[in-house]
Formats: structure tokens, C-alpha cells, sequence
């Protein structure tokens, strides 16, 4: 059998240019890696709910399916009156006009009420999705816990 030759590299054989450009390189991909998992991660929802042209007026329209889901009005505390409270707060923090956001967004959901097949189908696919937004915007039921 012929012998090839093999040739094993012991530690105290690497070169210091070998190991300063490996922790170089590891320097620089591994933050990389972080920061595109992290931007990947907390990306912020590709745009505004049930087409909705701006933060003000998608909060309206949250706030508009919480008022609608229970038109005779919810009691102090519960899930629905969380969601209003939150969504209210939301336009105040995004120092919007709240009389047109409001407007606006209820314009919008009697548009996709008149559109949707059923009302109160259409309300609870409102109610879901807009819940899920504003956990994502940081919003915690007291409810759920």
C-alpha cells in the first residue's frame, strides 16, 4: 500500500496570523449574525392592519371594533375594555388627531363590515388581529394572566 502523506497540525504549530484572522473573522460574522436575527426577530409587522393608511388611523380602527364587537358596552376590567383603553392610549401617545383617527377608522371597518359576509364574523377576525398587534405593540391583558 502506498503511504500518503498526512501531515497533522499541532497547537503550537498554528500561526498567529491564522488565529487572529479566525477571531477576526468571528468578531465581525457573529455580531453580524445577532444583529440580522434581532432586526428579523422585531420587525415590525409589514404594514398597518385591514390596509389602513397610518398608526393613527389603524388605532381607530382597533378602537372602533372594540366598541362594535359589544355595542351595548362591556364591563369595566374586562378583555374589551382593556383593548379600548390600550388602543385609546396608543393615539394619545402618537399625539394624533383623535377626533379624525377615530373618524377614520371607523369609516374603514363599516367599509369591511359592509365587505365581509358576515358582521360579527368579521368582528372577531377584527378583534383577533388587532389583539395580536397590540401585543405586539406591548400591550398586556390583565385578563390572560
Amino acid at each position: 500500500m502506498p503511504r500518503t502523506a498526512t501531515r497533522r497540525i499541532k497547537d503550537d504549530e498554528l500561526s498567529p496570523r491564522v488565529i487572529w484572522g479566525g477571531g477576526l473573522a468571528l468578531a465581525v460574522v457573529v455580531p453580524l449574525l445577532f444583529w440580522l436575527v434581532w432586526k428579523s426577530q422585531f420587525a415590525a409587522p409589514p404594514g398597518y392592519l385591514f390596509g389602513t393608511p397610518t398608526l393613527p388611523v389603524e388605532a381607530g380602527y382597533c378602537l372602533a371594533v372594540t366598541h362594535h364587537i359589544s355595542p351595548m358596552g362591556v364591563p369595566r376590567g374586562s378583555y374589551f375594555d382593556q383593548a379600548a383603553d390600550f388602543w385609546i392610549q396608543r393615539m394619545i401617545g402618537l399625539d394624533a388627531d383623535l377626533a379624525s383617527a377615530i373618524a377614520a377608522g371607523e369609516a374603514r371597518l363599516s367599509r369591511d363590515m359592509n365587505a365581509a359576509p358576515t358582521r360579527n364574523g368579521w368582528l372577531q377576525y377584527a378583534m383577533d388581529q388587532c389583539s395580536y398587534r397590540a401585543v405586539n405593540y406591548g400591550a398586556r391583558f390583565r385578563v390572560f394572566n
